[in-house]
């Protein structure tokens, strides 16, 4: 039974650090905006599945909740949905993380007016702004 827990805690350890280092690698770029919340990117974060789906870390910045939700995202323009893949909840000022998930929900619809189109407008961009591989 100790060994279980031994390598438990060094699961949760190694996976501590890799978030700690993924945090200090962000690139968050402004999206968009609504009243008091911000819509950010991780640019270095975009992975461009196929023609029509993107995956991408978005972080929602609520300043009246003093709370960042930083989640894996991903869209598929063809058909105007985004699908989280992971969540994880932290105090914006202090980036203390309250909760985290790992549960893929289902794809949700999102219209040309919401935030998730901005986001995936934005998203779009910024591939289109690479260099092409060659």
């Amino acid at each position: 039974m100790q060994h279980f827990s031994i390598g438990g805690l060094l699961v949760a350890l190694v996976l501590c650090l890799s978030l700690s280092t993924c945090e200090a690698a962000e690139d968050m770029r402004f999206a968009d905006a609504n009243g008091d919340t911000g819509y950010y990117v991780d640019a270095a974060s975009i992975v461009p599945l196929s023609d029509a789906e993107r995956e991408a870390t978005v972080a929602v910045i609520k300043a009246a909740e003093n709370r960042r939700y930083l989640y894996r995202m991903r869209f598929n323009r063809q058909v105007c949905t985004y699908q989280i893949l992971s969540i994880q909840v932290c105090v914006y000022d202090t980036k203390e993380v309250l909760r985290t998930s790992q549960a893929a929900e289902a794809p949700r619809p999102y219209s040309i007016t919401s935030p998730m189109q901005s986001i995936e407008d934005f998203i779009e961009e910024l591939l289109a702004k690479q260099p092409k591989a060659t």
